[in-house]
């Protein structure tokens, strides 16, 4: 979900996004404290300043302890909401997600000079769907441009034989949810800061996954709520500048922990092998 959204960006400009609508979605997550639906792109939560204090003294746990702590508090929740936004040269992903143990619902929208591309993808069980613009289809769920363009605008369904469900149903459980938020060796440290208000513990270290290597020296740093049940409240992580890259950054906040996560199948879908059989070339053979 990271370094793979910014490529979706790019290629989705120079495919001509600026004429792709917004999917629309066709379900509704109802939270439990606020009403949210998929096609809505509230502003992240990462954007509360933050003021850092002391070194954390939370009895004789680590950086790594702490973190590992609130990762798995957070996996063992029966539900969570994240916004996500990332941005390299120019471009802005925004990911709303909303999720539970099995399934959930994500609306993806990459912008670029006032130009949008956009997809919905929805995980009900171990069915995957999905629906958007062609530029999106293409890059995100790794389809060439003439399926793409088949697949463009309907509901498409995805199953485990599929060799893309992984990464289309990626980030639309708890747990997976969880795997983007953890940060790297090795983690520096930990210490107490305000943010938004609140008294929440920063976890520093490096970033690695989703396409960043080590080699590119990412930082990260987690917010976590402090106590024994502790939780994640926010992601940040900064790839810097090379000479062939972009500064590239992505935060991601989580909230409205337990909120009502109801996802249902598209009552019409078309499954990704017909949309794959449909566009197949059978070349002449030659004698």
């Amino acid at each position: 979900m990271r370094k793979l959204l910014a490529a979706l960006g790019i290629t989705a400009v120079g495919l001509g996004l600026s004429g792709c609508s917004n999917a629309s979605v066709s379900t509704t997550t109802t939270s439990t404290t606020t009403s949210t639906t998929t096609s809505s792109l509230p502003p992240s939560r990462a954007t509360t300043s933050t003021r850092r204090e002391s070194p954390v003294t939370a009895g004789n746990q680590t950086a790594t302890q702490l973190m590992d702590a609130a990762l798995r508090h957070g996996g063992s929740r029966s539900s969570l909401h994240y916004v996500s936004t990332s941005v390299e040269d120019g471009l802005t992903t925004t990911i709303v997600g909303d999720v539970n143990q099995t399934s959930g619902t994500q609306t993806i929208v990459v912008s670029s000079a006032g130009a949008k591309a956009s997809i919905v993808i929805e995980l009900v069980g171990h069915e995957a769907y999905f629906r958007g613009a062609a530029a999106a289809i293409e890059v995100l769920i790794d389809l060439t441009a003439a399926q793409s363009a088949a697949a463009a605008g309907q509901w498409v369904s995805v199953v485990p034989a599929d060799s893309v469900y992984q990464s289309t149903a990626a980030a639309l459980t708890v747990g997976s949810v969880m795997s983007e938020l953890a940060l790297s060796p090795p983690i520096t440290g930990a210490r107490n800061v305000v943010s938004g208000g609140r008294q929440l513990i920063e976890i520093l270290g490096a970033w690695t996954g989703e396409g960043i290597t080590a080699n590119e020296h990412a930082t990260g740093d987690l917010e976590v709520t402090k106590g024994d049940t502790s939780l994640p409240v926010r992601f940040s992580g900064v790839v810097p500048p090379s000479a062939k890259t972009d500064r590239f950054t992505d935060n991601l906040a989580v909230s409205e922990w337990g909120e009502s996560v109801h996802v249902t199948p598209p009552p019409v879908s078309v499954p990704l092998s017909t949309i794959l059989k449909s566009t197949t070339t059978t070349q002449p053979v030659v004698v």
